[in-house]
């Protein structure tokens, strides 16, 4: 027998983890699924002046990302929050299963099932939300998975929209489908990654304390790319040159740049932090 992975081993441990998924994560889902439908409930009873407050479809998918990533966020705390525990840990090393066969099975309820679940019941909600004669105009399941409206819609209700000129919607249609696709898949697998490692690390409040560290790093970035900007004389002249003719090449080079790096420091940050995940399952001690 296989040591190392076995699949009628690795269908045991997705069994074992599956019919756990939604008694240690229902109450989560359920707040996050609620959070939409208190804002539509207050916005409707809400005393208005003869004007109606609408919410339309591309707020709310701004409002089902950010709740998305909070899923994503405390899914590892919530569903694997004994696993590095010295002595409520031993069930789970007990599990006849194999380091890579349990890695794997976190690494899917973590980064695949949790998202698809999440998102699936809470576009549901919103479109019967939609349905109902109040504040909410628009479906947005027919906008979420549109980047490109995303990236339009951003840029325009913003004051930078009145700098850019006529050729901004063909940046836009120049960019890659397969690559934004494959960029928001690993910004998903990258942020889920993170919080995965902070909860083998850590003992207690796993995810405030991934939280803060990274909150610390973030501030630690900015201080030094302020800094670096400030003390680049090209940088700093190049900006001094920008006008309403450049404005736009600008725009579209920063968002060109900052595409590439974040792909690569997607794959990057979660090869490692996978890595550790998996090398904290193999050696934790019980």
């Amino acid at each position: 027998m296989n040591n190392t992975f076995n699949i009628n081993r690795f269908g045991k441990i997705l069994k074992h983890d599956g019919l756990n998924f939604f008694p240690n994560f229902i109450l989560a889902l359920a707040i996050l699924w609620a959070i939409p439908v208190v804002i539509y409930l207050f916005t409707a009873l809400m005393p208005t002046d003869g004007t109606t407050h609408i919410y339309d479809a591309m707020a709310r998918v701004n409002i089902i990302d950010f709740l998305l990533k909070i899923a994503i966020i405390i899914a590892p705390a919530i569903l694997y929050k004994t696993c590095n525990d010295s002595r409520k840990g031993i069930g789970y090393a007990m599990l006849p299963a194999s380091t890579l066969e349990k890695f794997l099975s976190m690494v899917i309820f973590c980064v695949i099932v949790t998202p698809i679940i999440y998102m699936a019941g809470a576009l549901a909600i919103d479109s019967i939300l939609a349905l109902i004669n109040g504040p909410y105009d628009g479906f947005a399941l027919s906008m979420y998975f549109d980047k490109y409206a995303q990236i339009d819609y951003s840029i325009a209700n913003h004051d930078v929209a009145n700098l850019l000129d006529d050729t901004w919607p063909l940046f836009i249609n120049s960019l890659s489908p397969t690559f934004m696709t494959i960029l928001s898949l690993l910004g998903t697998l990258m942020l889920s990654s993170i919080f995965m490692f902070g909860n083998m690390i850590f003992k207690k409040r796993k995810t405030g304390k991934m939280i803060g560290i990274l909150i610390l790093l973030l501030i630690i970035i900015m201080i030094i790319f302020v800094n670096y900007v400030a003390n680049n004389e090209a940088i700093t002249e190049y900006l001094k040159q920008l006008d309403e003719d450049n404005i736009t090449e600008f725009i579209e080079r920063i968002i060109f740049i900052w595409m590439n790096a974040a792909l690569y420091t997607e794959i990057i940050v979660s090869a490692l932090m996978l890595f550790g995940v998996y090398r904290k399952i193999k050696t934790q001690k019980y």
